[in-house]
């Protein structure tokens, strides 16, 4: 897969955010699950459509609020007169490659629960049968910050927030990024213009190529260094667990793929380190966002007190 090639027909419809964009992707191949959590309307929804089409996934997306049911999700068994027998009726979540979950902070704790099956086992238990959904599977969710629960926004419990590969944000476009948008949306809907550049093939083959990707014992000693700071650190009072470190070896592979090498590099880790681990780490304090600029410099100042290994063995 041309990650180049992908990222410049994704540049049709969302500028500036090439290196948000970049991240998704490597969840996505990887095998992994995004968060998205910003203000609304900076394009979390549009991001997430313009790459399933780019990528060639098939997608469902399910707009979730306080009245959405678990059975919303994962779908339901019903018995069918017609035929004297029960019948499942399936959900959003069976059928596609790539699902958005949208504002999947606004759903009661029972409805967000529903996921988790999904995303850590592929699979959905639904009438005492454990139905498995499509390979390759991923979740974009976007969430806005808890600002109130007036609003109806809910805290996402921190073993659901764990299944998640990286937490991103959006952000505002720079001036010229929005000017380009508003240019571009002044007659029609460049997401029309979209055109997919791979497929499902090219995902499970880049899949196997990152699973041969060789990592040297030094950086598995990095990576869990980083992991074990954060549980230490006198600011943190939750820090990253073994899924989290997990996760950042995946990605890291995922991205020395990328990069053309078959093997990881330290600066493989230290790139995705932060993102893997914003969401992961739970500071001694009460936060209105789960990606703060607390955590990003609490993260920052592990990284750097974290000495990198110089030499380690390559294949």
């Amino acid at each position: 897969m041309d990650i180049k090639l992908v990222l410049d027909e994704l540049e049709k419809c969302v500028s500036g955010k090439r290196d948000v964009m970049y991240r998704i992707i490597m969840c996505i191949v990887s095998g992994g699950h995004v968060v998205l959590e910003d203000k609304p309307g900076v394009g979390k929804t549009t991001i997430a459509k313009a790459v399933s089409i780019v990528m060639g996934l098939r997608s469902n997306r399910i707009q979730f609020n306080s009245d959405t049911m678990p059975s919303d999700v994962t779908g339901y068994v019903t018995y069918n007169k017609n035929k004297g027998c029960d019948e499942f009726v399936p959900g959003p979540i069976f059928g596609a490659n790539l699902l958005l979950a949208d504002e999947i902070n606004r759903a009661s704790s029972k409805c967000q629960a529903a996921l988790l099956e999904v995303m850590q086992e592929r699979q959905a238990t639904v009438g005492s049968v454990a139905r498995p959904v499509e390979d390759p599977f991923s979740v974009i969710a976007t969430m806005n910050p808890y600002i109130s629960a007036a609003y109806g926004v809910s805290v996402l419990p921190q073993s659901e927030l764990d299944r998640f590969s990286m937490a991103l944000s959006v952000g505002y476009p720079s001036d010229e990024d929005e000017i380009k948008l508003l240019k571009a949306r002044d007659r029609s809907d460049p997401m029309d213009s979209l055109e997919p550049v791979c497929g499902i093939e090219d995902i499970l083959a880049c899949r196997a190529a990152i699973d041969e990707v060789f990592v040297a014992p030094e950086i598995y000693r990095y990576a869990l260094a980083l992991a074990k700071a954060t549980r230490k650190h006198r600011d943190i009072e939750i820090g990253v667990s073994p899924r989290g470190v997990l996760v950042m070896l995946r990605l890291a592979k995922t991205r020395a793929c990328f990069e053309g090498r078959d093997y990881v590099v330290p600066a493989d880790i230290a790139e995705v380190f932060p993102d893997v681990c914003v969401h992961r780490i739970s500071t001694r304090e009460q936060e209105l966002t789960v990606i703060s600029e607390k955590r990003f410099k609490l993260l920052s100042q592990i990284l750097g007190d974290t000495p990198a290994p110089r030499f380690f063995a390559e294949r």
